[in-house]
């Protein structure tokens, strides 16, 4: 038996099923057009977030009339169900048809793909942010188009909250690290879509859904040796750390279309996804604490040994601030070389009167340390060199760090305790589903929990 909606949508079949709501195929009795059906599951009717969102979307897709968003053509709430009724769009999203037929030729990825930035654009100017812009959500319209197909998490554009389910896998890094979402949450996602489209995998697909959001935080993509560097900066761009520097949309679907007509029309195999340390993408800036020597002028070093003194207090020189713990510091190398220098000059004086003053014992005699003060006349300075010599070496006070070589280790035992228990499930490979489905990917459609199978 056919189950009918507000006696005109007769519900034909399930054609998919996310975290939210499941669609089927219908048909409109009026027109005898096809249409997509989306009803919300029957077991979140009673969360108010998750109801209020599914009201939203109709509103906002009645509010953006644009050819790349689908069409909204009724709303159906009674006491048993909830649904959206959307224009019917047949074919493939951009995920299946990724998985079926491997990667689009970048020629069509850049086309593709300026579509997509257009349309998100028209979106922002409306007042919305999409907040799950990923390619289960994206259908292929005609050669070149794709058309956004669910508004489920849509919020407005002035909105700093971030919506609490998603797609993991294609959320921005302030979103995974709780701050609040913006527009540029969008540019985001539509670079991994990019990047999607180039090599048939997901760049961040794979493992536990807290690995996949750190990996978010701390890795980026590399580029394939098969994608164009041109075409690459683009997906760079999008996917760049700080919201404010993912580019302009319009101006983004603008440099695809430029390139587009000299890229391939050829396509290649997947592309296994490599991702780098975000850092390792940044210009490393070399700030040093202290000074280099040869920016202190050799005339001001000559005077500052002489004179036995640093820098004036705080005086700060190249980013560095002398005085108190660092001039002290100072001193003690200038004492330091000044009781080498004294050393080296009583030794020498004591040589020439062992040479030339008459009477003065045998070699055996000066040698034995047996001898006693009163049988020869101590030179003048020795005392003081010789506790110089054999100073004991002060001991470190209980808490105080000493300059060993195990230092480092040391310091790094807190920071490898805190690595070990955020790798804890680096090993679990079962979780892992790169290459699937979204049928596979864990939490696929919510972030925090685990969804029923899309």
């Amino acid at each position: 038996m056919q189950t009918v909606l507000a006696d005109r949508y007769v519900l034909e079949h399930e054609i998919a099923r996310g975290a939210v709501g499941v669609v089927w195929r219908g048909l409109d009795q009026v027109t005898g057009d096809h249409v997509a059906v989306k009803v919300l599951r029957p077991e979140l009717r009673d969360e108010d977030e998750i109801f209020e969102s599914f009201r939203a979307e109709a509103d906002i897709l009645r509010t953006i009339d644009h050819p790349g968003v689908v069409a909204v053509k009724d709303f159906i709430v009674t006491i048993e169900v909830c649904a959206v009724i959307l224009e019917f769009l047949p074919g493939l999203d951009l995920r299946e048809h990724l998985r079926v037929h491997g990667p689009l030729p970048a020629a069509e990825a850049a086309r593709r793909c300026a579509s997509a930035a257009e349309t998100l654009a028209a979106i922002h100017r409306a007042g919305y942010r999409h907040g799950d812009v990923k390619p289960g959500n994206l259908m292929l319209a005609g050669a070149d188009g794709l058309k956004f197909i669910d508004f489920g998490i849509a919020r407005a554009a002035a909105s700093r909250t971030a919506p609490s389910h998603g797609t993991p896998e294609y959320i921005a890094p302030e979103v995974a690290s709780g701050d609040s979402a913006s527009p540029g949450v969008d540019n985001y996602a539509l670079g991994l879509v990019l990047y999607e489209a180039l090599t048939a995998h997901s760049a961040y697909r794979g493992g536990s859904i807290t690995e996949v959001v750190e990996r978010h935080l701390t890795r980026i993509p590399v580029r394939p040796v098969a994608v164009d560097a041109e075409l690459w900066r683009i997906v760079e761009t999008l996917l760049a750390l700080d919201p404010r520097a993912r580019g302009d949309l319009d101006a983004i679907a603008a440099e695809l279309r430029r390139l587009a007509p000299r890229l391939s029309d050829q396509a290649t195999a997947p592309i296994d996804p490599e991702l780098q340390e975000r850092d390792a993408t940044a210009d490393f800036k070399y700030d040093p604490v202290t000074p280099h020597a040869a920016e202190i002028e050799p005339p001001e070093l000559g005077a500052m040994l002489a004179a036995g003194e640093g820098a004036p207090e705080g005086e700060d020189r190249g980013g560095a601030v002398y005085g108190n713990d660092s001039e002290r510091l100072g001193r003690g190398w200038v004492v330091g070389l000044t009781a080498a220098a004294c050393f080296v000059v009583i030794a020498a004086v004591w040589a020439f009167l062992v040479v030339t003053r008459p009477g003065l014992p045998n070699e055996d005699d000066i040698a034995d340390p047996s001898e006693s003060a009163s049988e020869s006349a101590p030179v003048e300075g020795e005392s003081s060199a010789q506790p110089t010599a054999s100073a004991p070496e002060p001991s470190a006070t209980p808490g105080e760090e000493t300059a060993t070589p195990q230092g480092p280790d040391v310091e790094s035992e807190s920071p490898d305790q805190i690595s070990d228990e955020m790798s804890e499930s680096e090993n679990d490979g079962d979780d892992s589903t790169e290459g699937g489905s979204d049928d596979d990917s864990p939490g696929s459609d919510l972030i925090g929990s685990p969804m029923p199978r899309n």
